[in-house]
């Protein structure tokens, strides 16, 4: 058996990354970059106050106390958006606001608090240093910096500094459209009477949500029956309308292989068995330079296969570079051992204490047993073979 390692690069390598496409501010959070992107003008384009008060020369109001105020002359009120008419000369002030242009003459702000106006005169109760509470011309951005380089997510900060560089659309890597696909007779559509020998199709809205966690559009292609002819044009209907296609059920060692027979008649396979538990059998291959993957029928190696492989071949289909999940040490609350031969990611609850995170596992840990991921915040990864006690550390990683 292939190493989740082994196992996840191998994939990764093969995985392509999408093309990329113009979009405009308001639509392209969330995106990757795909460009260099360099200022073409001063933020801020000015030099301006950092703060409501008056603009003045630090030399006139040195040794200004409450006790002995600096008395001086307001000779104009400068709002945010209007430029000043007057110099600010000695002995002399200028009322203004946060974010309006320092007038000429003036090298600091005082702060209104420490200010009384009095008709046209202000008294001035504390001193300032020169430049303090002005914000300078090019403080941020200087024209022509690179601002942003290829690969950068954009978050709101980024899209807010879009706008500050007057960018109105930026080229990004697109996100891929991903079809999700269930498999087998046995699953029941919601609102349907679960009759004998059924169960619920839970897995594909499971994926539907992580494909949307993970950045990706998810495209619901419903349930594919136990029928070769009808999950063949599912699946070649999901491939000409997606960029990938999610499978459910069907990969396992003496499961039905009409999934494997199909996929394997779609173009070329690789069908896994991963040294992971849960979630060991698993499919992967590209046709039409399109991925496909096909996942274990339980819901939690379904689910933990996805964050495992699924979610980082996506990421990097987007454009992304920063594939994984942090990992990061935890204390191990109660003991656990793994028995098995392959090791185990436990669904477990992740929590701060004193400065370090404590592991809890979430219950029993069969793969059939959902609410155990919905009771859980991470994963903690326990060797094959290993027993390990309360208060020894374990590798971690959140799921959110």
């Amino acid at each position: 058996m292939l190493s989740v390692e082994v196992a996840r690069q191998q994939m990764l390598e093969t995985i392509p990354v999408l093309p990329t496409e113009k979009r405009g501010i308001l639509g392209c959070a969330g995106y990757v970059l795909a460009e260099a992107l360099h200022a073409t003008e001063n933020i801020p384009p000015f030099d301006n106050s950092a703060m409501d008060g008056f603009a003045v020369r630090s030399i006139d109001v040195k040794g200004a106390s409450k006790e002995n105020p600096a008395v001086l002359s307001v000779v104009e009120t400068i709002a945010a958006g209007y430029a000043p008419e007057k110099h600010v000369s000695s002995r002399q002030a200028a009322r203004i606001m946060t974010g309006a242009m320092m007038p000429d003459g003036a090298d600091a702000v005082v702060m209104q608090e420490v200010t009384e106006l009095v008709g046209d005169k202000v008294k001035i109760f504390e001193s300032v240093e020169e430049n303090e509470n002005v914000r300078f011309t090019s403080e941020s951005v200087k024209q022509g910096d690179c601002v942003m380089s290829p690969g950068k997510v954009l978050r709101p900060p980024e899209v807010s500094m879009l706008a500050s560089l007057n960018c109105a659309e930026v080229t990004v890597y697109q996100k891929p459209t991903v079809a999700v696909v269930s498999t087998g007779d046995e699953l029941t559509p919601l609102g349907e009477p679960l009759m004998p020998g059924k169960i619920r199709d839970s897995n594909r809205y499971g994926m539907y949500a992580q494909v949307q966690n993970a950045g990706g559009i998810p495209i619901d292609m419903g349930i594919a029956p136990d029928d070769a002819a009808e999950t063949e044009r599912i699946f070649r209907e999901s491939l000409a309308k997606a960029d990938a296609l999610i499978t459910s059920g069907g990969v396992s060692v003496g499961e039905h292989d009409i999934v494997k027979n199909v996929l394997t008649k779609l173009g070329k396979m690789n069908f896994w068995r991963v040294a992971m538990k849960p979630g060991k059998p698993q499919a992967y291959g590209i046709i039409d330079g399109k991925p496909i993957f096909g996942l274990p029928g339980n819901p939690v190696s379904s689910l933990v296969v996805f964050e495992l492989f699924v979610r980082p071949a996506l990421l990097k289909m987007a454009g992304h570079t920063d594939l994984l999940r942090p990992t990061f040490k935890a204390v191990l609350a109660t003991d656990v051992t793994n028995k098995d031969g392959r090791v185990n990611y436990m669904r477990a609850i992740l929590t701060e204490q004193d400065g370090q995170y404590i592991a809890k596992t979430t219950g029993p840990q069969g793969s059939g047993i959902l609410h155990s991921l919905v009771l859980a915040n991470g994963l903690i990864i326990i060797p094959s073979g290993a027993t390990l006690h309360a208060g020894e550390t374990v590798d971690a990683q959140f799921l959110t």
